[in-house]
Order: structure tokens, then sequence, then C-alpha cells
């Protein structure tokens, strides 16, 4: 058993757990729910294996079956939760921002036109902190034009209003692409684990920004 701090953990801002959990609990989400999906095509697999070996389907509406649990399951599934935890991930990123702008004592300046109001906010508090995150500021607005895409257009290209954004911000995301895995044309596809390293990161730096914000007396005393 790795040797904990007890001291210093009970003496650490609560608020570095409650951010902690509240993002990190996409990545859980995550694998929970691919978990199940992985299960329940197993067990779909054993259904359509029982149905036609006792009512004696035909051998070509049985690979018929398997195929469309395959891509239900392997495909179609899986993305629509990565999709949910993309959406989850961004949102929760500009809640807690929010929740830390709010409480400092002097307000971010005006947001630059067409600049994302969480990307301003978040590069704000980089030049008033010091933390040193240009690179995950730039991987979350990348996600958030993913997730204005799936939003907006169900994660299909051709409808997205800004499309030469997204292909950016796709290209700029490891794991993630657009291509076409269903029939509804090119649209943004997530390799499986490809979303928890931003997960990961995101909860980083949400914690280190209201860390430093708190220890530099940036908020007000209130907070």
């Amino acid at each position: 058993m790795p040797d904990i701090d007890l001291e210093r953990l009970l003496n650490e801002p609560i608020y570095t757990l409650d951010f902690q959990y509240m993002i990190g609990d996409v990545e859980e989400f995550l694998k929970f729910s691919e978990n199940n999906i992985e299960w329940q095509y197993r067990r779909e697999l054993q259904d359509i294996h029982r149905k036609t070996e006792t009512e004696e389907f035909p051998a070509e509406y049985k690979k018929h079956l398997e195929t469309n649990a395959e891509h239900r399951f392997k495909v179609s599934l899986p993305l629509r939760v990565r999709y949910g935890a993309v959406v989850a991930l961004t949102t929760s990123v500009e809640w807690s921002v929010g929740f830390l702008v709010k409480r400092l004592k002097k307000p971010v300046r005006k947001k630059p036109e067409g600049r994302n109001g969480t990307v301003h906010m978040l590069l704000e508090l980089q030049q008033r902190t010091g933390v040193g995150i240009t690179d995950i500021v730039r991987d979350y607005e990348a996600l958030v034009h993913v997730r204005n895409c799936i939003a907006h257009s169900a994660g299909i290209e051709e409808h997205y209003r800004f499309r030469d954004q997204l292909a950016e911000a796709v290209n700029r995301l490891a794991g993630f692409a657009l291509d076409n895995w269903h029939l509804f044309g090119k649209h943004v596809c997530i390799e499986k684990g490809a979303l928890n390293p931003y997960v990961r990161r995101m909860s980083e730096l949400i914690v280190s920004l209201h860390k430093a914000a708190n220890e530099q007396g940036l908020l007000h005393s209130d907070a």
C-alpha cells in the first residue's frame, strides 16, 4: 500500500478534490460505458447463436444479424458514448473555469470577437497565474470545436458551419479523425481511449489554476 501524506491530504483545499472528481468522472463514465457495451455485444452474439440454432434461420440471415450487431456494438454505440464524453468534459471545464473567474478580484478583459469564452478565460488565467498551459488550452479549444459539431450537426462534417476549423481541430487531437464509420458521410471519429489523456490533462489544469489563484491572493477572501 503506498504511503499517504495524511496531513497534506487533510490540509488540501477541498476544491482540488471536487474538480478532480467532476472532470475525472468523465473517464470513469467512458470506462464503465464501453465495458458494458462489450458485455452487451457478447450477450447479443449468444442470443443470435441460440436463435439461429433453435429456429433454423438461414446461414445468410445469421451472418446479417452478426454484422449488424458488430456495427452497433463496436462502432455506433461506442462512438455515441465518446460523443457524450466530449460534451461532458468540455462543459465541465467550462463550468469550472467560470466558477473560478467569478471569484477573481479583478475581472477578466472582454474577449476578442470569435474566440470561445472559456478559451479566453483560460488564457487570461494563464497570464495572471503564470501556470504554463498554452498547449492544453489549444487542446481544449479543439475539443470545443468537436463538441459544437456534435451538438449542432450530430458530428457530421458536411452540416457543420465551421468545417475548416473542425478539420484543424481534429488534426490536432490524437486519436480523432474525420472518417466515414457510418453511412452519413464524413463525421468525427474517436478511437477508444483517445479522450482519456485529455480528461486527465484538463483535470490537472483546472486544479492547478484554482490552487495558483488561491495561493497568489487573486481571489476574494470569501471564495
